[in-house]
């Protein structure tokens, strides 16, 4: 899968757990004129996707979103607390 997006522009790659680059819709894969505008559409696919990724003209990672991103982040999150907040939350 090609990351880096055409010169001076960004791209927006969403992956789903189940090989959707076998299913006729395929990932999500679109080239966006500014970093606002590809975060934007990042941020409003999370929920559909369990990867989102943001990429620039040098095919560098500049954004990470996505269902099992949000998730990743909420167990760094109860990690860092003391173990009583924790419990509290359950």
């Amino acid at each position: 899968m090609q990351t880096q997006a055409p010169e001076g522009q960004y791209r927006v790659i969403g992956l789903d757990p189940v090989d959707t680059l076998t299913w006729p819709s395929g990932p999500l894969w679109k080239d966006c004129e500014t970093l606002d505008e590809a975060r934007d559409l990042a941020d409003r696919n999370d929920a559909s996707y369990a990867w989102v990724y943001v990429y620039d003209d040098a095919g560098e990672l500049l954004y990470e979103g996505g269902c099992h991103a949000q998730q990743l982040e909420r167990i760094r999150e109860l990690n860092q607390k003391p173990p009583g907040e924790n419990k509290a939350q359950r």
